[in-house]
């Protein structure tokens, strides 16, 4: 009996020591200092498909020895950890930077000894970062995609107008001065203002153009044929308002021009101008999601003819919510009665909104505080309320109507398809359902509770919209069938 007690003690031995979170040397004296785990961890750069070694390579490789189960990670400047692979003694992981970043990053690899402690060592490495864009070059072509669609504008204007002549430098506001327009079908009967007077496909509403980050413009009907391509580049962009008009009538007239080689844009033909395809054009509005262009031709005096287009992009969600850069958001009362969140009947139809139930203003919300996981009012139960979404480092953060901050996180978005609605609904009834994912740590977003939830936290949201200007969320727990209940956020630029 003696015996098998003794036995079964050192069963349970083995077993305690075969904690995976620790070290698989089980020994006391296994126990590493710092230099010791620097020594014993080697790593390789790679390209992405791991085949080739590369000095900068972004694709990583790793060994340890003796054999230590790691976790490797690295800090922001906050001190948030972004985990890049654990519990592992040997591995993959990968360091892609977003433009603009060091190429020299460093990284840490913590492992834990038999009594419990932690040793970290520090490491720096190489990698490639791309080049960082111009201001207007990552609007126009995006930072994140390496390219940007901008289809015609038909949101633009009530009658739906995309091109179309205007009294030139009317004032402050370019679209006073708009005479006439026309919507993309319409330009089918205005080819006798293009150089061949034959269609070419790009006079329809799905007609759309590439501004790729290299500088290359590529335009395509409707059914992804091209029509043409061009260079193009931008001149005198500072973010602000501050070319003036070339008459001079008007001192802050456009954000800067437009170069192009000829015939680059979407039907580029100067209004009356006998096939006349302008290679510089003033852009009057330039934003994550609009494009607006004039063409002027030298000598034009005020109120004198000139060419407009519109156009719009919902491709590049990443510009939408940060401008790549910071941008901050608030609760957007203009959506629905003035709430900014509440519960709707899941998947209703194309038009999320007409399943919404219910929903509460954002003084409201302190009277929903059921729904949080502590019950306590923080600030963001106001109008005032804020977060923001910073691209270089990933994170998002809330604030009070006083700039106190409140919660923080990381985001990303996922299944995002050029703004295309391409993600089905989690029941599978609607097969275009969302635009992607918004995926965050847990609490990072402004009133961040499920609706009787019990203060669940959830970390994924559904996109059902984001443009410059707006951002519209919802959550539907695994399992939530159609109608079934779902919580809802609406944001808007601050």
């Amino acid at each position: 009996m003696k015996k098998s007690i003794i036995f079964m003690m050192a069963a349970v031995g083995l077993l305690t020591a075969c904690d995976p979170s620790k070290d698989d040397i089980s020994m006391p004296s296994s126990s590493l200092s710092e230099q010791q785990l620097s020594d014993g961890f080697s790593f390789k750069q790679y390209d992405e498909t791991y085949t080739q070694e590369k000095e900068d390579g972004n694709y990583f490789t790793f060994t340890t020895s003796p054999s230590r189960v790691v976790r490797i990670y690295q800090k922001d400047a906050d001190g948030v950890e972004n985990v890049l692979v654990s519990g592992v003694a040997n591995g993959k992981f990968k360091i892609v930077p977003k433009r603009g970043n060091p190429n020299e990053q460093t990284f840490y690899v913590e492992t834990m000894n038999f009594d419990g402690s932690k040793v970290i060592t520090e490491k720096t490495c190489n990698v490639f970062v791309p080049s960082e864009l111009t201001p207007e070059m990552r609007v126009l072509a995006s930072d994140a995609y390496g390219f940007k669609v901008w289809e015609w504008d038909t949101e633009f204007r009530a009658d739906g107008a995309v091109w179309g002549n205007l009294g030139y430098a009317p004032g402050e506001d370019w679209t006073s001065g708009i005479w006439w327009g026309s919507d993309p079908a319409g330009l089918l009967t205005q080819l006798q203002h293009s150089d061949t007077g034959v269609a070419t496909g790009e006079e329809a509403a799905g007609a759309y153009m590439e501004f790729y980050d290299d500088g290359t413009i590529k335009t395509y009907d409707a059914g992804g044929n091209q029509i043409r391509s061009g260079k193009y580049s931008v001149e005198g962009y500072t973010g602000e308002k501050n070319v003036p008009s070339i008459d001079g009538s008007i001192a802050n007239w456009s954000y800067g021009t437009l170069k192009t080689t000829e015939g680059a844009i979407l039907f580029p033909f100067q209004i009356n101008g006998g096939g006349t395809k302008p290679t510089e054009f003033e852009i009057v509005k330039l934003d994550a999601s609009h494009l607006q262009l004039i063409y002027a031709a030298p000598g034009t005096a005020g109120w004198g003819e000139a060419t407009w287009w519109a156009f719009k992009s919902s491709s590049d969600a990443e510009c939408a919510l940060t401008d790549f850069g910071t941008k901050a958001w608030t609760w957007d009362t203009e959506l629905h009665d003035g709430w900014v969140w509440g519960n709707l009947g899941y998947a209703p139809g194309e038009d999320w909104t007409s399943g919404i139930w219910w929903g509460a203003t954002p003084e409201e919300l302190t009277g929903q505080l059921q729904h949080s996981d502590t019950g306590v009012a923080t600030g963001e139960e106001s109008a005032d309320a804020y977060m923001t979404f910073d691209w270089k480092t990933g994170t998002v953060k809330s604030y009070d109507g006083s700039g106190k901050e409140i919660r923080s996180g990381k985001f990303e978005i996922k299944n995002w398809q050029m703004g295309k609605r391409t993600q089905a609904s989690i029941d599978g009834s609607q097969s275009t359902w969302a635009y992607g994912t918004l995926v965050t740590d847990a609490g990072s977003i402004l009133f961040p509770f499920q609706i009787n939830g019990g203060g669940t936290k959830p970390t994924e949201f559904e996109i059902l919209k984001a443009t410059d200007n707006q951002l519209q969320l919802i959550y539907a727990a695994p399992g939530t069938g159609g109608w079934g209940e779902a919580t809802w956020w609406a944001f808007k630029k601050k």
